[in-house]
């Protein structure tokens, strides 16, 4: 069990299936969450993955471990109170569209940033709970407007995402509160380069581990290109995909277009090698 299902699960499965999680009250913030959080929990001033600045890259390039690790640690307890991600699967997100109200189709600032993309061909983020009612507070964060959903219309577009090989992750916006679905991919996603270029956790891994039965696998290689971190290699002598256990983050994308199902889902606490792998 990961750390936040521990604090923040209250009896369900998940902390990302317990409803009170997306229950922010919608037009005022309680100080104590203020004071927690050090931000009031918006779009704009949980500030992405800003929590890395260019000290750390600096240190890094000069190989100063000691402050590496120190300001890695800073930016993390950062992201943890304000706005960090996990991986989840498309199962798992058709479950949270179940619980959650009201549901919203929207621009993502990771792929606008990064690629230039027009609002119109840049709809591939989910803002969900309370909080939308009041998105126009924000409009440079919510450029294009949004797009509400019923829970059904929810799950074809999350299902289309998926086809396209895009990670579905749950961010939080004032932890523990869950406030929006992030579809991206490497390396427009700035969860996932952050995680994955500079090794600051502000992505975290899901409670899944993706295996792969040698038996089954037919050499196909159509889930070689699906990872999207560098977990999975497909290896020319044995003509099988190989999946490594401690870089998976459990998307699941490598077996959803697995035609011989030769890879399953498996729960990380099942494999004491990965179990506290997060």
């Amino acid at each position: 069990m990961c750390v936040w299902c521990e604090r923040y699960s209250q009896g369900h499965e998940r902390w990302y299936l317990n409803p009170a999680n997306y229950a922010r009250r919608l037009y005022k913030v309680r100080k104590e969450e203020v004071e927690s959080a050090g931000a009031e929990a918006n779009p704009q001033a949980a500030g992405g993955m800003a929590t890395v600045g260019r000290d750390y890259i600096e240190a890094m390039q000069a190989n100063d471990h000691e402050t590496v690790e120190r300001l890695r640690t800073a930016a993390e307890q950062r992201s943890w109170a304000v706005h960090f991600g996990q991986v989840v699967t498309i199962e798992e997100i058709h479950q949270i569209l179940e619980i959650i109200y009201p549901i919203s189709l929207i621009t993502c600032a990771c792929r606008r940033s990064m690629r230039g993309l027009p609002d119109e061909e840049n709809f591939t983020c989910v803002g969900m709970g309370p909080g939308m009612y009041k998105w126009e507070r924000w409009p440079e964060t919510y450029r294009g407007g949004v797009h509400f959903l019923t829970p059904d219309e929810g799950k074809e577009v999350i299902d289309v995402l998926n086809r396209r090989g895009l990670v579905h992750c749950m961010y939080t916006f004032g932890t523990p509160y869950l406030g929006g679905i992030c579809n991206c991919d490497y390396p427009d996603c700035a969860g996932i380069r952050t995680a994955q270029d500079l090794g600051v956790k502000t992505l975290w891994k899901g409670h899944y581990v993706a295996d792969v039965d040698s038996d089954r696998c037919n050499g196909c290689a159509l889930c070689a290109r699906r990872c999207q971190f560098d977990a999975l290699s497909f290896s020319p002598s044995t003509q099988m995909a190989y999946i490594d256990p401690l870089k998976c983050f459990g998307c699941g994308l490598c077996r959803n277009v697995c035609k011989p199902n030769a890879i399953a889902m498996v729960e990380r606490a099942s494999l004491p090698a990965v179990a506290e792998v997060w």
